[in-house]
């Protein structure tokens, strides 16, 4: 009769055994395999987010990180554009900037002249002065607000001149004055320069003077 106790207890140990074995690989399963699965997920969304991180940046107006660019200076002013980007002198004081053909700004250019400042002139006035100076063309002004650049800030001033929209941003330091003018590339008066915004927001974004 002892010896079947015995044999029963051994019994009822091995089943219990055998059942927390089998219970404790089915929770190490379990447990284990969300985190593996989880993992290549992770890291794919990692990638994906990366790709569109350079995607974007490459495409937008400032990618500097990834798009070649090139450092210009003149006038107490500086500044980088795309290395595809054209710049050329077209007087002693004044650039015409042109983006590549392949850019979406290929109809857009930005001319900018400098032009003797004192810091003793009232900058408004210096800029009422600069484009009202020929009373043979009807200006209308339409809006006038502070508009950032690299290393400060200057006044946007939009409107028309003889019916023509326009839009011309001007900076100052201590011995220049900066027009910045925004322009369709054969446009006519139709060809409004706020498409050229875009472009415009580049070249500001990198101006230093």
């Amino acid at each position: 009769m002892k010896n079947k106790t015995k044999w029963v207890f051994f019994l009822w140990v091995f089943i219990v055994a055998v059942f927390a074995g089998g219970t404790f690989l089915i929770a190490k399963h379990f447990n284990l395999h969300p985190a593996s699965a989880a993992q290549p997920d992770a890291d794919m969304q990692m990638d994906v987010q990366s790709g569109g991180d350079v995607s974007d940046t490459a495409s937008a107006a400032g990618g500097n990180a990834t798009v070649p660019t090139k450092q210009f200076s003149g006038e107490g002013y500086a500044f980088s554009a795309p290395a595809s980007w054209n710049v050329e002198r077209t007087a002693s004081d004044t650039i015409a900037v042109h983006p590549d053909a392949a850019s979406p700004d290929a109809a857009c250019k930005i001319e900018m002249s400098a032009f003797p400042y004192s810091p003793d002139e009232d900058a408004s006035e210096w800029i009422a002065h600069r484009i009202g100076a020929d009373p043979s063309l009807a200006v209308v002004e339409r809006s006038s607000a502070e508009v950032s650049f690299a290393s400060g800030t200057g006044v946007e001033w939009s409107g028309t001149i003889d019916s023509a929209p326009t839009t011309l941003v001007y900076a100052f330091n201590d011995a220049h004055a900066y027009e910045i003018a925004p322009s369709v590339v054969g446009g006519s008066s139709s060809n409004d320069p706020a498409s050229c915004n875009d472009m415009l927001q580049e070249f500001l974004s990198t101006l230093t003077i």
